[in-house]
């Protein structure tokens, strides 16, 4: 071999360049994992989307068995029979209301165990525990005719609407849905669903998180969402002049029954999250933790539970959006998976992406204007930075319902020094 020859004459180190692209394709997988996307075609296609990564489904099956990464059948036959009984025991202990069922029980341990159990088990399992709960879950509501929806694509209608069952505890919250796939694009909890600035803010933070607008909005007719409105057919008629507002509009009023791709999200979104909410707050004034009579502690609670609450609302909108819709062989549009990969992988069910481009430094602007994110505090920016203080110095702790109250009565005395509460014995 001449002595001139070089292997690598660019000196370019291209081993570092594998490494991180296996990493990426290792994170992906592991992600997939999570969000229940066993199918390896799928896998395969959404490697391709989202990395440009091709690999057959056969090498993702290689890959995924490499990782320890399993379906039901796979997982049932590795891992020890009390370690699986005592996952589905674990998240029965935390559902309270009993409004879970076989579906959400199996996915909530695949959330948070990357576990996924065989739905015959966790049946088999609930029936044994919880018998009641079944009875309890039996449907009774009276139920609007609908009539089927012919999507299509993504970003054709965004719908949004307010959801007030957390207002008894003071926090409302808003929503924004694609109407084609269902998948919940942003949901915020909100000092008012009410205000006019806040509707607009969240609207245009969905506009920042997607690169674009759809070709219609839809709400009820609440004047909440006037300027929300305003601003998308003036973003449409700027940027997108041609479409003709007569034959499609920018954006179209409906009664709140038949805005029905939020309004259909909020019955789980109640189940799965909101009665719990409800629930686990009110327990704060029933052990004598928290006196809603006492300004000093409704405003460290406002504070505390608006980021707990917000925290397990992200929870709750990726793990519905990551829940795979049952296969309906008759319905038009996306059926047999999640709402994320129906989203994402739009082709493989006739769709198209709606979106229309605008300028995202306007949006940054008009988004500044309003007042940036300050707009969803519940409280001044000072307590807000005295109380963000005081939390830091707790060092990592868990944020959620459950610790809620324990993490309020430890921070209600450096918060607020001058009222000598009393330290609680925990």
């Amino acid at each position: 071999m001449s002595a001139n020859f070089n292997r690598n004459p660019t000196g370019k180190n291209q081993y570092a360049k594998s490494e991180a692209l296996e990493e990426s394709i290792k994170t992906a997988l592991q992600g997939y994992h999570q969000d229940g996307v066993t199918n390896y075609a799928i896998i395969s296609q959404l490697l391709f989307k989202d990395l440009e990564v091709t690999l057959g489904p056969k090498q993702v099956q290689r890959r995924l068995s490499k990782l320890g990464l399993f379906a039901a059948k796979g997982t049932m036959e590795r891992i020890e029979h009390a370690d699986v009984v005592q996952l589905v025991l674990d998240e029965l202990d935390k559902d309270v209301v009993k409004h879970l069922g076989v579906k959400s029980i199996r996915d909530k341990i695949r959330q948070t165990s990357d576990v996924i159990l065989s739905r015959s088990f966790v049946s088999w399992m609930m029936h044994l525990h919880d018998p009641d709960g079944f009875a309890g879950r039996n449907p009774t509501a009276k139920r609007i005719y609908r009539s089927p929806k012919y999507p299509i694509g993504i970003n054709h209608k965004w719908s949004s609407d307010g959801h007030d069952k957390l207002y008894s505890i003071g926090y409302p919250i808003y929503a924004i849905v694609d109407d084609a796939t269902g998948k919940t694009l942003g949901a915020w909890v909100l000092p008012s669903n009410r205000q006019q600035d806040i509707i607009l803010y969240v609207y245009l933070c969905c506009v920042e998180k997607y690169g674009g607008i759809p070709l219609t909005t839809t709400t009820d007719c609440g004047t909440e969402t006037l300027k929300m409105v305003n601003m998308q057919k003036e973003l449409r008629n700027t940027f997108h002049p041609d479409i003709s507002e007569a034959e499609v509009p920018a954006h179209i009023y409906l009664r709140s029954v038949h805005n029905i791709s939020v309004e259909r999200s909020w019955y789980r979104l109640r189940l799965d999250f909101g009665d719990r909410a409800v629930y686990l707050f009110k327990e704060g004034a029933i052990q004598g933790i928290y006196n809603p009579h006492d300004a000093d502690h409704v405003q460290l609670s406002l504070w505390l539970w608006s980021r707990i609450l917000q925290k397990e609302l992200d929870a709750t909108v990726e793990f519905r959006n990551n829940s795979a819709v049952r296969k309906q062989k008759a319905k038009p549009g996306p059926s047999g998976f999640s709402r994320n990969i129906a989203y994402t992988l739009y082709e493989q069910w006739g769709g198209v992406d709606c979106k229309l481009v605008v300028d995202m430094n306007l949006i940054r602007e008009q988004k500044a204007l309003l007042g940036g994110d300050t707009l969803l505090e519940f409280t001044t920016l000072e307590f807000s930075q005295r109380a963000q203080a005081v939390f830091v110095t707790l060092g990592e702790v868990p944020l959620s319902m459950e610790s809620g109250w324990t993490l309020f009565q430890v921070m209600l005395p450096d918060v607020f020094p001058e009222r000598n509460f009393l330290r609680p014995v925990l």
